[in-house]
């Protein structure tokens, strides 16, 4: 499986967990501002936000259990080829969870009072979330299970990984689609905010990338 952590010096090594850190601070701000916002949260969050509609675990503690399971689905894809290293995404996922479970509290006061107001939050929070994957991705120290999964699966059936995204992304939201249907009655934590933030945050992720990126790499050396 690709995403073995480098060769880093131990200086470079507590910089990059440090960026990585900071950028899982900076994601769990967008994910909260999302779920505030009412209209949808993004594909690798819509499962945790839908099931919290009606399960009495917080959101973090079930995007935590939900990158679990992503990460139990690598092992059982890639067997032997699984990197041990990797089980480390358990650990990420935790923080991810927790650190969701903060940023909900802190911005429990964004209460939309109309559409637009819900629009705003949800744009706002996809702003920041690009830049949070920005720097996670920049720190280059682990793979997100969101994206261990999709390796793992172009890894073992040598699928294109553009192609992979789309499929697990599609697969996300039409599981969280399903869920809440049967368990609310209709739509929550999965809206038209969802495929929003999939189409855009490609390109919100590209944009830090070209502006901030070589930047960031020199403050890594």
């Amino acid at each position: 499986m690709d995403g073995d952590i480098p060769r880093y010096s131990k200086h470079q090594l507590v910089k990059r967990y440090c960026l990585l850190g900071i950028g899982l601070f900076i994601m769990s701000i967008g994910i909260a501002m999302s779920k505030r916002a009412g209209i949808g949260t993004t594909p690798i969050s819509c499962i945790p936000a839908t099931m919290s509609f009606f399960t009495p675990i917080s959101m973090g503690m079930l995007t935590f259990l939900f990158n679990a399971f992503l990460v139990v689905i690598e092992i059982l894809i890639l067997g032997k080829q699984f990197q041990k290293i990797q089980i480390l995404q358990v650990i990420m996922g935790f923080v991810i969870g927790a650190l969701t479970d903060v940023s909900l509290a802190i911005f429990s006061f964004i209460e939309p009072g109309s559409y637009a107001e819900q629009w705003f939050w949800c744009i706002l929070s996809c702003v920041i979330l690009g830049f949070g994957v920005m720097l996670e991705v920049r720190a280059n120290v682990l793979v997100a299970p969101g994206e261990g999964v999709v390796v793992a699966f172009v890894t073992r059936f040598k699928i294109p990984f553009p192609r992979m995204k789309v499929i697990s992304d599609s697969t996300m939201v039409a599981s969280a689609v399903v869920m809440s249907i049967l368990f609310t009655g209709g739509l929550n934590g999965v809206r038209e905010g969802t495929i929003f933030a999939a189409v855009v945050l490609g390109f919100i992720v590209g944009f830090y990338r070209n502006r901030f990126g070589d930047r960031i790499d020199r403050l890594l050396e």
